[in-house]
Order: structure tokens, then C-alpha cells, then sequence
């Protein structure tokens, strides 16, 4: 794993100066037409110009953004899952660059509601930083040398939460949180068509004997998140269960909850649900 992560990170290029900004944008640009060129000249210069942009956006770039050229979204407390808000732009390098990275609404970190609150104040002291690797989409910049700015769109493969001690979140290309294995199985909630009322303990212990399998389906699982889980009762036990809802994404481990619960004694008659995270 340590050789493909340097073997990744050799064709990284570190975008920090206003001047690299500037370069690329130049090479991303369509290049005017010289009408002083002999045709075979124009042909050589359009054939380099081309493989100099077809170079630079084939290129991926890790830039970092400050505290201030970000802004977090929703929290998922459900999930435990810090959105970005894509609806804006990353800003960078002294704010002469903003980003349009495909799918950053998508992008989420697993987070805690102590980590979030940590994260907030360490984005409000300005030691918060949103690193991500990413490449150009191919379209020329936006903007302007003599403007000092630059828009450029492209799309991410890594994104990186980096604090003041280093490393504190990461999401893939994807958006979805990684480097977070589930610890341990919680029971948020059962409930049965036939209950008369609320169960003071939300009815978590009707699938305390599923305890010991669905601690294995979290050993197996590759990332925190939870799944919400319908079944039919037939002879006061879980019959036919299904997963309705799976923030996982993980239908191996979608499949293993299934199979846990099935057969438990959860009592009363009719449907039921189950909410089960996995933390």
C-alpha cells in the first residue's frame, strides 16, 4: 500500500504560487492564430500548443485550500457524515484561484458531533485546511492575468481534512468517507405493527440476540454509516428481512445485517423496522 500511495503521489504536481496559476491557464487556453505563420509553421505551432494543453490537463494537482476558501454543509447526524457545501467554489493560492471540482456536493467526512465542533473551531482559528488532488476538466480558465484571478473546473480523486496535528478526515474520488472502519453494532430503534405504544427502550433489546452476528457483519464492513432494516413477523420472530435504506453502500455487508436478524424474536405480529448504525 506505502508503494502505490508514493507511486501516486510521484505524478502530483503542488499548485501554491500565483505563477503556476497563471501557466496553467495558459496552457489550457486556445491558442490565437499567428497570421504571420507559413501554414506549415501554424501547424507546428497549433500541434505544440495542443500537446502542451493536452500535458497540463492530463496532470493532477494538489492544491490546498484555507479555512476561509471552504465552507462545511449539513451534518448527518444519522450518519455521523460533515457534508461540504458544494455550492460554492474553492478558493486558493492568496484567492487568485476558484475551483469547480465535479461532485463536490457529494463529499462528505466521518465526524462525530465532538469532532465537528473541534473541526469548527480549528476552521475558525484559521489551522483547518482542505486539501484535495484533483485534475482539470480540459476547458480553458476563466478570468484573467490582469484580474488576478482565475476559475478552473476539473474533478477530484482525494479529499483531506488537515488540521494542526495533521490528518483528520479523508473522502475518495467518490465523496465517501474512508480510513473509518466500524468499532462496534448500535440498535438505534425496533419497532413492531403491533406495539400499542412507544417501548422504553425503543425496542433495541428485541434484537439483543442478533448482537453477536451483527458484530461480524461490522468486522467486515469497510466504513461507518447505518442501514434501516423492514421485516414481516410471523410467530413473534423476523421473517423476510430487507434493507430499505444503506448509507454503507455495501450490499455484502447490507446482505450480512439481513441475514443476522433473520430469525430473531422480536415478539407482537405484522411489519417492522429496524435502525441499525454501525460506529
Amino acid at each position: 500500500m506505502l508503494l502505490i500511495a508514493l507511486l501516486l503521489a510521484a505524478d502530483v504536481v503542488s499548485l501554491t504560487q500565483e505563477s503556476q496559476v497563471k501557466d496553467l491557464c495558459a496552457a489550457l487556453r486556445e491558442q490565437p492564430y499567428d497570421s504571420e505563420l507559413d501554414p506549415a509553421q501554424a501547424a507546428a505551432a497549433a500541434k505544440a500548443a495542443q500537446a502542451k494543453r493536452e500535458e497540463a490537463a492530463g496532470r493532477w494537482y494538489r492544491l490546498e485550500v484555507p479555512s476561509k476558501g471552504f465552507v462545511f454543509g449539513r451534518y448527518q447526524a444519522q450518519d455521523k457524515q460533515l457534508e461540504l457545501d458544494g455550492d460554492r467554489p474553492l478558493h486558493a493560492v492568496q484567492n487568485t484561484l476558484s475551483l469547480d471540482l465535479d461532485g463536490v456536493d457529494d463529499v462528505s467526512f466521518h465526524a462525530t458531533p465532538g469532532q465537528v465542533s473541534a473541526w469548527s473551531k480549528e476552521k475558525k482559528a484559521g489551522t483547518l485546511r482542505l486539501v484535495v488532488v484533483w485534475k482539470p476538466s480540459g476547458e480553458r480558465c476563466a478570468g484573467s492575468a490582469a484580474a488576478e484571478a482565475w476559475r478552473v473546473a476539473g474533478k477530484a480523486r482525494s479529499w483531506e481534512l488537515v488540521g494542526a496535528q495533521g490528518t483528520v478526515a479523508a473522502a475518495d474520488a467518490e465523496g465517501e468517507p474512508v480510513g473509518v472502519t466500524p468499532k462496534e453494532v448500535k440498535i438505534e430503534k425496533v419497532t413492531v405493527e403491533s406495539d400499542e405504544g412507544p417501548r422504553p427502550d425503543d425496542g433495541r433489546r428485541r434484537l439483543a440476540g442478533a448482537q453477536r452476528e451483527l458484530e461480524k457483519c461490522a468486522a467486515a464492513a469497510q466504513r461507518a454509516g447505518s442501514l434501516l432494516v423492514t421485516f414481516s413477523v410471523q410467530g413473534g420472530r423476523v421473517r423476510d428481512p430487507q434493507v430499505i435504506m444503506d448509507s454503507l453502500r455495501d450490499e455484502k455487508v447490507a446482505g450480512c445485517v439481513a441475514r443476522a436478524v433473520a430469525g430473531a424474536e422480536v415478539g407482537g405480529s405484522g411489519h417492522g423496522t429496524a435502525a441499525i448504525s454501525l460506529e
